[in-house]
């Protein structure tokens, strides 16, 4: 089937960077808008204002509401009672809510839907980042979801509403911990007094492997480090020089790592054991 004209109501970093894929690969992107002025790359296309941006779109156009969630539900209703909405499409990018926030628009015709895409975007150019990624979609529209997912190279799948906040949760801990961790051990760095311009960076690369050897060896072979091996020695130099939270933090990730080891043969028997006590005494 062939793609639906695409229009995109908000330009933050989800906004942009679909805006940004469609442009590239000369897929149908009619219209893009929001409240905000024109961003200046996208003058020519650009529509303040939910009024004038419905405003002679053609029937069955796709209408991405690409707002933050808290803003999706009063948006809908807003666009719901602009005339003509009957005829069009609309999808939100949200990961953990369904289409139960475009209510107002499905109550006032328009056929609704779900198109989230499981990637992290950067505030300017995110474009390059979609081709790869996985998304999820639901809704009414699926049809055509996919058709998009399909042209833009992304992995879809379809999750049912009462699988979408813990989807959501796992992709909040696969992005936003790691940012967290990673903070956490900026901030272990310069305690130690590791200069701040090197304590900012110097993780980055490391982290950047480990995602590689995931990607090509897969979780359970890129696992290493001291719970792996059963290093109970180094496990109690670390805590005795953490506090706090980063402690806490350390805790809680290296009692993951213990499980993760186990369950795939990577640690057994009293090595296991040792360091098992010692997170538990932690």
């Amino acid at each position: 089937m062939p793609l639906p004209f695409i229009a995109i109501y908000g330009m933050g970093r989800f906004g942009r960077a679909l805006a940004g894929a469609l442009d590239a690969r000369r897929l149908p992107l009619v219209r893009v808008g929001g409240r905000a002025k024109s961003p200046p790359d996208w003058d020519t296309l650009y529509v303040q204002g939910p009024s004038a941006f419905l405003s002679g779109l053609e029937p069955g156009t796709l209408v991405f509401l690409a707002l933050p969630d808290d803003a999706i539900p009063d948006l809908a209703s807003e666009f719901a009672s602009q005339p003509s909405v009957g005829g069009l499409k609309f999808a939100h990018p949200s990961g953990s809510r369904g289409v139960e926030v475009l209510k107002p628009l499905a109550d006032a015709g328009a056929q609704t839907g779900v198109f989230h895409i499981l990637q992290s975007f950067p505030k300017l150019d995110g474009s390059g980042l979609i081709a790869g990624s996985y998304g999820v979609v639901g809704g009414e529209i699926i049809p055509d979801l996919l058709e998009l997912a399909g042209a833009l190279d992304v992995v879809a799948i379809q999750l049912r509403d009462d699988q979408r906040v813990a989807y959501h949760a796992a992709a909040v801990l696969a992005s936003n911990a790691l940012v967290a961790l990673l903070d956490v051990g900026r901030g272990i760095l310069e305690q130690a007094g590791v200069p701040a311009e090197h304590a900012s960076k110097m993780l980055t690369p490391l982290a950047q492997g480990t995602l590689r050897n995931i990607q090509t060896t897969g979780l359970e072979q890129a696992l290493t480090g001291p719970v792996a091996r059963g290093d109970v020695g180094t496990i109690r130099r670390h805590l005795e020089t953490l506090s706090g939270p980063a402690r806490e933090a350390y805790v809680a990730t290296m009692r993951i790592a213990a499980d993760l080891a186990e369950r795939t043969g990577r640690l057994s028997g009293e090595d296991l054991a040792a360091v098992r006590q010692l997170l538990e005494q932690a």
